[in-house]
């Protein structure tokens, strides 16, 4: 959330957008929890690159953090 807030984007973007998201790349050994970065578009059309992971142990899938392509 804290990196969200810092780069002015807001959680629902990042959530509604995923569906649409092209897989940049996949980490299934990674270490604590699967990983998966992704590229997406945010609402007004910028693209992120989001990075999440499978927490297995309670079956969530946690949003780790985002980045702008520019950064």
């Amino acid at each position: 959330m804290e990196r969200l807030e810092e780069r002015g984007i807001l959680e629902w973007q990042v959530v509604d957008g995923v569906e649409h998201a092209d897989v940049l790349a996949a980490h299934p050994d990674a270490a604590p929890h699967p990983a998966v970065e992704v590229r997406q578009l945010l609402a007004d059309g910028t693209p992120i690159k989001a990075v999440g992971s499978h927490v297995i142990s309670v079956e969530v899938a946690k949003l780790v953090t985002v980045h702008f392509f520019d950064e």
